[in-house]
């Protein structure tokens, strides 16, 4: 059996390589979670983004600059970023598609609290003032969908 590092690092090294490799590490009831601990997105979801991410940032690229143990979480940092050459189709977030803007966008640095069981990543939370989908959208000039 792998430590939980061991596990986030293989995830990480695969995000940038190939989508499915690195959606092997998350478990089937993967979820992400908001600040306040409210459901954002499921594995569906979330790869459906990473594939959505990718079509429409021809160079995009997640950026790991820490992975560490805090207790029994991983601690994941860095940040996206990419070219912004399609539209971006958030549909299914609520948020309507996102019109291309041909600009190269790089996100700020945010971290993340993985929770790891067995060899399998199972929840995704914002980690030390992480502003969760607000952080992600609000580069790409877009507001949240409303409550």
């Amino acid at each position: 059996m792998i430590s939980k590092l061991d596990v986030v690092r293989a995830y990480s090294d695969a995000l940038g390589v190939n989508i499915k490799a690195a959606m092997d590490y998350l478990s089937d009831d993967f979820h992400t979670v908001d600040p306040d601990g409210n459901v954002v997105l499921t594995k569906d979801g979330f790869v459906g983004l990473g594939r959505a991410m990718r079509a429409s940032f021809t160079d995009y690229a997640w950026v790991t600059s820490d992975i560490r143990e805090e207790g029994d979480q991983v601690i994941f940092s860095g940040h996206n970023e990419g070219t912004h050459t399609s539209d971006l189709d958030l549909s299914a977030m609520g948020i309507g598609v996102v019109p291309a803007s041909g600009q190269k966008i790089v996100w700020p640095e945010a971290s993340m609290k993985l929770t790891v069981k067995g060899e399998k990543i199972v929840k995704m939370e914002p980690y030390g003032g992480a502003a969760g989908l607000q952080g992600f959208l609000a580069p790409l000039g877009v507001e949240p969908p409303a409550d």
